[in-house]
């Protein structure tokens, strides 16, 4: 392929489009998007124009609806088009202002003459534009994507395919050895396939992965050899740390053609504004947990940094930091569904930025564990702060029907501990909490 910086909608789109009828069935719309690798078809009807897409088909695969049904009687949206001869940047646009993942392409006739997606965008990007030396360890929450055993059962975990890009990975003690992803659920639905049955029988092994150290360059290239739509990310124990996605790269690679755009700023500047407010969006997104809004590890780990290093040159007052775990969580997913436990995490995420000071710091550690950063505070002023949190979260219900509890290490640093082992410390405080019987507090001794 011939890259040029800007390539029109019309020279990236997907020209094999699939019509079928309003009377076509589910079930025969993915036995077609399968044999013709698609992730859309196309309805007409009086004159508009409806997509039926690999989203749609998961959403039915969710509620557990009939695959028998016919197209015309679920149709809910139209498909958004963009004229052929418009540049990449404009499409990127519309599907970010929309929340869509397709467009219709069509010609000035306003016949439809292809289907641009993320993928297609993707596919654009000359790799020689990208940043060689950023890192995906970099770009992505170092907090683990939600993971499954082989044992579990395929429909139990149905709700974490929602969208193309979105995939189940298999882990056997962290490592993971297979991946369901939504392309191997639409070839159950198109075959009739029952849907009861554990994810080892049913998941491609083994799993494509990324080390963490590798560049944003090398992932695109990755995804594109591979003609995958998402790639594991792994540490040097070939443990799972993250996922990149294709719309993720789309972000980071447009970002990174900013500086080679003001080159051309007398006859780009106003591309250069969109470009730029994107970059900042994505850098945004790297540093907030998705789940909870709060911010990342990553972020919370830096900060912690730069406070040590205050403290060691300026001799600036110290900081103490709560490590918050939810008692008994398991519990809850388990009783209620993982959806309602995300709702769960989310309303406490909103209840520790109430409670917390202004100039306190609430971070999404990783799974049910959160961590509080509180600035010129001893350890009986954050002691305090977490008893206080303790007391006001357990007589909090959530959803109407879930009470939670607490438990929570509190340690003040000090410039006689390491950070790698104030943070050891830290972790073991949060043990003794919850081994002394959960809903306490217990401070770094």
């Amino acid at each position: 392929m011939e890259y040029a910086l800007f390539p029109t909608v019309g020279e990236i789109a997907q020209k094999n489009i699939c019509r079928v009828s309003q009377q076509t069935t589910i079930r025969e719309a993915a036995r077609l998007m399968d044999e013709r690798s698609i992730s859309s078809v196309i309805i007409e009807r009086q004159g508009l124009r409806y997509l039926f897409t690999v989203e749609d088909l998961l959403q039915f695969a969710n509620l557990g609806r009939d695959d028998n049904v016919a197209l015309g009687s679920v149709l809910s949206h139209q498909v958004q088009c963009i004229q052929f001869d418009e540049r990449v940047l404009a499409a990127l646009e519309r599907l970010e202002c929309s929340n869509d993942r397709y467009l219709g392409v069509i010609d000035r006739e306003n016949t439809l003459v292809g289907v641009v997606t993320y993928t297609d965008i993707l596919s654009s990007i000359d790799p020689s534009v990208l940043v060689e030396k950023k890192t995906i360890g970099e770009l992505i929450s170092r907090n683990a994507p939600i993971t499954f055993t082989g044992d579990w059962i395929l429909e139990d975990v149905l709700c974490h395919l929602n969208r193309l890009e979105d995939a189940i990975i298999v882990v056997e003690d962290r490592v993971p050895v297979g991946i369901v992803t939504t392309k191997d659920l639409f070839k159950m639905i198109a075959t009739g396939q029952r849907r009861d049955i554990p994810l080892a029988s049913v998941m491609t092994s083994p799993v494509a992965t990324t080390r963490m150290s590798s560049s944003i360059n090398e992932v695109l290239l990755h995804l594109k050899s591979l003609n995958i739509k998402r790639t594991v990310v792994v540490n040097n124990q070939n443990e799972v740390v993250g996922i990149v996605t294709q719309s993720q790269l789309v972000g980071f690679a447009y970002g990174s053609w900013i500086n080679l755009i003001k080159y051309h700023s007398s006859e780009l500047r106003e591309v250069v504004g969109i470009l730029e407010a994107k970059a900042s969006e994505y850098e945004k997104q790297t540093m907030t947990d998705p789940l909870s809004g709060l911010v990342n590890r990553r972020v919370l780990e830096q900060k912690i940094t730069e406070e040590i290093e205050r403290m060691r040159r300026y001799n600036a007052h110290s900081f103490s930091v709560a490590m918050i775990d939810i008692d008994l969580f398991k519990r809850t997913n388990d009783t209620y569904g993982h959806l309602a436990g995300d709702k769960v995490l989310r309303g406490l995420s909103d209840e520790l930025q109430r409670l917390i000071r202004k100039c306190d710091i609430a971070a999404r550690w990783g799974g049910d564990q959160f961590a509080l950063f509180m600035p010129h505070t001893t350890l009986a002023q954050a002691t305090l702060m977490a008893e206080r949190l303790v007391q006001q979260v357990a007589g909090i219900s959530f959803l109407g029907q879930v009470s939670l509890t607490l438990s929570i290490g509190v340690g003040e640093f000090t410039l006689l501990d390491p950070a790698g082992n104030f943070m050891s410390r830290l972790d073991q405080a949060l043990l003794s909490a919850k081994t002394l019987g959960r809903n306490r507090v217990e401070r770094i001794q």
